[in-house]
């Protein structure tokens, strides 16, 4: 699978901050997924279509981050939501 390319979060989830974690749940399959602050802030991207370096981009500036590692990062966690069906290609 790849991650290049621009993504978007699908529109079959409703999420919500619970404690520590960001719970999605997605109503097609009924699963949900936590998610911790870094893999938020990558959903929260998505929101709009938005390439893996874009993403980088704003959390590079926000937080205290390699580039590569983040790109690297950001692209594992893009290649698991896409494997769990909540983005898609744009």
């Amino acid at each position: 699978m790849s991650t290049s390319g621009k993504w978007v979060r699908k529109s079959n989830s409703v999420g919500a901050q619970i404690d520590d974690a960001y719970v999605i749940v997605d109503a097609d399959t009924a699963k949900y997924y936590a998610f911790n602050t870094s893999a938020k802030d990558i959903w929260d991207a998505l929101v709009e279509a938005r390439s893996c370096a874009e993403i980088c981009e704003r959390l590079t500036a926000r937080y205290d981050v390699n580039a590569d590692d983040c790109l690297s990062s950001v692209e594992r966690v893009v290649e698991d939501l896409k494997g769990k069906g909540l983005v898609a290609p744009a």
